[in-house]
């Protein structure tokens, strides 16, 4: 742990809890928005663009916190009332103090267990 935890004083079970992990070797792009991939706009509507956060990622052997089920991406267009939604989800995690998105696809998540227990 990167807190000192002694037989877990310092936090509580949480129940409904995802920790999310690499899926694979490499690291796991992070995003701070979730739009439709471009392709899955209706004509005449723009696509809103999707990129991944520059100075982050999650790397391979690093673990963070989901507290919901993966979400399909979505777009909203007020002047028309007009939502898209795309075919993929994304996971909301805690990230640097900051609430990030990752695409399921990336991701292993597993249920959250108390790891000090003895």
């Amino acid at each position: 742990m990167w807190f000192h935890n002694p037989d877990g004083v310092n936090t509580k079970i949480s129940y409904g809890v995802k920790v999310i992990r690499p899926a694979s070797s490499g690291p796991v792009s992070v995003y701070g928005s979730s739009y439709p991939d471009k392709a899955e706009y209706p004509a005449g509507l723009g696509a809103s663009t999707q990129a991944p956060l520059s100075m982050y990622s999650i790397p391979a052997g690093q673990a963070y916190v989901a507290t919901t089920e993966p979400a399909a991406t979505d777009d909203y267009f007020p002047s028309s009332g007009a939502v898209v939604i795309g075919g993929k989800k994304m996971y909301t995690v805690q990230f640097n103090h900051r609430v990030a998105l990752v695409y399921a696809g990336d991701v292993t998540a597993t249920d959250a267990v108390r790891h000090w227990e003895n």
